[in-house]
């Protein structure tokens, strides 16, 4: 269930990310043109820009750690025996976890406090920027968990048989 769940995210997050860069691209450009030909510029380009790179980083955040894309130092990891190995990657994935509750809960108070601060060009409520740390948290714990399961899930009988073959 777990699992279905995080690969839902997953997918929901990457359409998301897609839509804010394509959006941004298109904003951006559309800036240009109107400052160099058209003589004036957009009062709110830049700062759509910068919110979506915002909410991009943090989704992308997730997908990152779905696809187990995130830097790690795989030498250190690889001296230790299959056990030990097994333990050090639950402790780093639930200490991930602490640190990503963390994050969620700080986001939330961050974003419900910024909620009545306006942004200066296109008058957005902060809030809602503020809104992709703990949006991104709550993503990245789904695939954590997944993650974690995954690793405490013994492996089928069938699979344990072909390693000993």
């Amino acid at each position: 269930m777990l699992s279905r769940v995080s690969h839902w995210l997953n997918r929901l997050s990457e359409v998301v990310c897609c839509g804010v860069l394509l959006a941004m691209t298109v904003t951006v450009v559309l800036q240009v043109v109107c400052r160099y030909i058209l003589g004036a510029a957009l009062t709110w380009s830049e700062e759509f820009a910068r919110y979506g790179l915002v909410w991009i980083t943090f989704l992308g955040a997730g997908i990152a750690l779905k696809r187990r894309a995130h830097m790690g130092v795989l030498a250190i990891v690889e001296m230790f025996s299959p056990g030990v190995r097994k333990g050090v990657q639950v402790f780093t994935i639930f200490a991930v976890m602490v640190f990503l509750v963390i994050a969620t809960l700080k986001g939330t108070e961050l974003a419900v406090f910024n909620m009545k601060q306006l942004s200066p060009a296109m008058g957005l409520p902060m809030g809602y920027v503020y809104l992709a740390i703990p949006m991104g948290c709550l993503v990245m714990i789904i695939h954590a968990a997944d993650h974690l399961l995954d690793l405490l899930r013994p492996l089928p009988v069938s699979v344990i048989g072909e390693a000993g073959d």
